[in-house]
């Protein structure tokens, strides 16, 4: 009950700064201790853009648990595999051999086009949106592959809230649903180095597992940051952003800013906001 005050003014703190984006923005937070959150405009329905492929990852991960795909199969990139825009594979010019595992790392590390397309064909998208149904989330729905402009101007859209992309992250942090292997596998390759929205407004020496997203006047990054003892999921999405994409990248950093500031006091004070001693939490996270 305490810490209701502190909560209300962060609240407060993002309602004002969402209001301020000369766009359309939602967000939600969560603390991962103890289930309190934040959200504005978390139930709005955002172009999820490329963290889309946290979900695509977390089902090709399912299907090679259930023994319907080899990870470890090497698979060529050549010219009809290869699609423009983000990531490496489509301006290499000699055919390469990558395996499975591979190819869906540089989907979340470069977010690369090819690499997810190939993703989207090896896990499938309804046995992904079956995934996502199952575990109650009714928003996030995969409809095309990367590139696809047809089907884009149509509306075929992939799409989810920040409130569904906040709590696969929890599902994936609690492995509630789906298998242990495949929460600590998804989120072991999320935590590998990217460029994302979230990270400026961050410490540099934090651990964060997330999947950043962009396309024409949208943004999104959704993550869990690793505090010692106040781990939190955050999910930042923009639309009808202004032409200057700075504007949106650092509206979302700026958000990051301001939770992380918040979910640093309460991992470093008592239930009564009270600081305590780095020696007595570095015992306390050793117990």
């Amino acid at each position: 009950m305490s810490e209701e005050l502190f909560w209300a003014h962060l609240a407060r703190n993002l309602d004002r700064h969402a209001a301020a984006f000369p766009g359309a923005a939602g967000l939600c937070v969560r603390d991962l201790t103890t289930g309190q959150s934040v959200a504005v405009h978390a139930d709005e329905v955002f172009p999820a853009a490329s963290s889309i492929k946290i979900h695509i990852l977390a089902h090709l991960l399912e299907r090679a648990e259930a023994g319907q795909l080899d990870l470890g199969r090497r698979v060529a990139i050549d010219d009809p595999v290869r699609v423009a825009g983000s990531g490496v594979l489509a301006y290499l010019d000699d055919t390469e051999e990558l395996s499975v595992r591979d190819v869906a790392v540089l989907m979340i590390i470069v977010s690369d086009n090819t690499a997810t397309n190939l993703c989207i064909d090896w896990a499938t998208m309804d046995g992904v949106n079956a995934m996502v149904r199952n575990l109650g989330l009714l928003q996030t729905t995969l409809r095309r592959k990367m590139q696809d402009h047809p089907a884009a101007l149509r509306g075929d859209e992939n799409v989810s809230t920040p409130a569904e992309l906040v709590r696969f992250l929890e599902i994936l942090y609690r492995a509630e649903g789906v298998s242990p292997y495949v929460c600590a596998e998804t989120l072991k390759i999320l935590k590998k180095p990217k460029r994302g929205y979230l990270a400026p407004g961050l410490p540099q020496d934090v651990v964060l597992a997330n999947k950043p997203g962009g396309m024409d006047r949208v943004r999104c990054d959704a993550g869990i940051v690793y505090l010692p003892r106040r781990p939190y999921a955050i999910c930042v999405m923009t639309k009808y952003g202004p032409v200057d994409r700075t504007a949106q990248e650092g509206f979302i950093a700026e958000a990051a800013r301001a939770v992380h500031e918040h979910m640093t006091t309460l991992d470093v004070t008592s239930p009564y906001g009270q600081g305590v001693p780095a020696a007595f939490l570095a015992d306390a996270r050793k117990a």
